[in-house]
C-alpha cells in the first residue's frame, strides 16, 4: 500500500492562477460522492495507508465530499491534510475540519492585495477574504489548542519575485 496519497476532490477551480498547470493534464472526469470518498477511505484504511493529502489539480474545497472526507478519514485513523486557496473556508467550516487536520497549506502566492489577484487570477478584494479566513484559522487553532499545522506557501515565479518580501511580511503577521 502506498504510504500517503495526495489527490483531489475535483478538477474545478474557482482561480485562474497563471502557474498552474493542472489544464495541461486534462483528463475524463468523473463525480467523486461522498459514498465514493467513504469508500476509498475504508479501503485505505484497511490497506495501511498512513496520510491522504488532499491537494492539486483542483480547488476540493468546492466539492460537497470535502468537509466529510476529512472527517471521515480521521476516523479511521488516516493523517488527513489539505491544499487550498482558502476562498472558501469561513469560520464554520474551519471549524468543522481543524480539529480533524494533520495540516492545512495555504497556496498564497503574492503578498500584496493587487498582485494576488493578478497572480491567482481573481479579484484583488479575495486578498481580504483569504486573509481574514487565514486569521480565523490561527484564531480557532489556538483557541481550541489544536495540533494542526497551518502554513502558507508562496508559487514563485521568476516574474513575480517583487512578492517574496511582502509575503515573508504578510505570512509573519498572519
Amino acid at each position: 500500500a502506498p504510504i500517503t496519497i495526495d489527490m483531489a476532490l475535483t478538477r474545478a477551480c474557482n482561480y485562474a492562477c497563471g502557474f498552474c498547470y493542472a489544464m495541461l493534464q486534462e483528463n475524463d472526469r468523473q463525480k467523486i460522492t461522498t459514498q465514493v470518498m467513504y469508500d476509498f477511505l475504508e479501503d485505505c484504511a484497511a490497506i495501511g495507508v498512513k496520510g491522504i493529502s488532499l491537494v492539486s489539480d483542483g480547488e476540493s474545497t468546492l466539492s460537497p465530499a470535502f468537509i466529510p472526507t476529512i472527517q471521515r478519514g480521521y476516523e479511521l485513523g488516516i493523517s488527513m491534510s489539505s491544499g487550498t486557496n482558502a476562498f472558501l473556508l469561513n469560520k464554520n467550516k474551519l471549524k468543522d475540519i481543524l480539529p480533524y487536520l494533520t495540516y492545512l497549506r495555504v497556496n498564497f502566492s503574492a503578498g500584496t492585495r493587487d498582485r494576488y489577484g493578478e497572480i491567482m487570477g481573481v479579484k484583488p478584494e479575495w486578498f481580504d477574504r483569504v486573509c481574514q479566513n487565514i486569521r480565523d484559522m490561527v484564531a480557532i487553532k489556538k483557541r481550541d489548542n489544536l495540533p494542526v499545522t497551518i502554513g502558507m506557501q508562496m508559487v514563485l515565479m521568476p516574474q513575480d519575485g517583487d512578492q517574496i518580501i511582502p509575503f515573508a511580511k504578510l505570512g509573519k503577521d498572519l
